[in-house]
């Protein structure tokens, strides 16, 4: 069959959507499927190259896709594809009503906006619930799609599903990720708090930055006279870098899925409205510290460092979180997902 993907990356969104639906393209792909995307802009155009996908740009906005349905209906018939699967937060109930008449559409959700009137629907996240689905659709009289729930079905690249795990003895390598765009700035607020704390100077500190760091300059500057933090930009080995730390410090979204596949401690932060409950969720399960919206929070980043503290003044505590850590998923989620695509619409 052939599937093509829907999805978008920029400065304001990130680029989560883009990489999950990479890393279910590769499984499909392995299973003898065919997959295209389609981005409103060109921000990952060559990242997406450079994986093996054909590209479609549509030069068209990200927030209005209702606009776009025609052309994308000319690009899906042009592909001759048969699945539609769509990853964003800007598509309307017009803009499903529409392209499910026109081929079969799966969607990624992770906030309940509206009953998606969708084929089949896929919320992996920690919190996703059954019930709040049947609900939903119940109440707005759609028809209620095949789902597809839970965090074994994670999308994480297929390197994620053979991990390496780690006696963790001293918290003396720690990696921390603000995200891909970092729209609150929080990496060059973190390297300064750091700068000042005489109690993790033992400490070194992995800062994963993207490639739309707002910041990067500066940081750059700044971390030149700071020993104890090294940069890693735009890297390709995350999952290398989690596996040689001791600890991770995280925004919530799919990257907390690869620090449980890696079966690592983690503390968490939010600082979207759609990483709220995810995150809250991770921390009441035990495998991650939650330290709160770094929105609202004005002693965030001094948290953030207590909690570092904590980890490393308890050793068990660490372990213990790294042990309920890897029960939560195991990086299979994306062939499990293609497996169900097979049974939804066939080979």
């Amino acid at each position: 069959m052939k599937f093509v993907f829907r999805a978008d990356a920029n400065s304001n969104i990130g680029q989560g959507h883009v990489m999950r639906c990479l890393s279910l393209s590769d499984a499909l792909e392995e299973t003898g499927h065919l997959c295209s995307f389609v981005t409103a802009g060109d921000t990952l155009l060559s990242l997406i190259e450079k994986r093996g996908k054909k590209v479609s740009v549509l030069r068209t906005s990200y927030d209005q896709t209702d606009l776009e349905k025609e052309e994308l209906k000319e690009i899906l018939a042009k592909e001759k594809a048969d699945v539609l699967v769509a990853d964003g937060y800007y598509f309307s109930p017009d803009y499903f009503n529409e392209l499910k008449d026109f081929i079969k559409t799966v969607y990624f959700d992770d906030v309940y906006s509206f009953a998606y009137n969708v084929d089949c629907l896929i919320n992996y996240n920690i919190y996703a619930d059954e019930e709040k689905y049947k609900e939903l659709y119940m109440t707005q009289k759609v028809n209620l799609p095949k789902l597809i729930l839970g965090p074994s079905f994670a999308p994480l690249r297929k390197e994620f599903s053979n991990t390496n795990s780690k006696e963790i003895k001293d918290v003396k390598e720690v990696m921390v990720s603000f995200g891909g765009a970092d729209p609150l700035n929080l990496a060059l607020g973190f390297i300064k708090t750091v700068d000042k704390s005489e109690v993790v100077k033992d400490i070194h500190f992995k800062m994963v930055l993207g490639r739309m760091e707002p910041d990067l300059k500066e940081i750059k500057r700044i971390v030149e006279d700071i020993e104890n933090i090294s940069l890693l930009v735009d890297i390709t080995n995350m999952k290398e870098e989690i596996e040689k730390s001791d600890l991770v410090i995280s925004a919530a979204g799919s990257t907390q899925y690869e620090i449980c596949a890696c079966k690592r401690p983690c503390i968490c932060f939010s600082m979207a409205d759609n990483q709220v409950e995810g995150a809250k969720k991770f921390g009441e399960s035990g495998a991650f510290i939650y330290v709160g919206d770094a929105r609202n929070n004005d002693s965030f980043f001094d948290d953030l460092i207590e909690s570092v503290k904590k980890i490393k003044g308890n050793i068990l505590l660490a372990s213990e979180m790294s042990e309920k850590a890897g029960k939560i998923t195991d990086g299979l989620g994306a062939k499990r997902i293609a497996v169900e695509f097979e049974k939804i619409f066939g080979r």
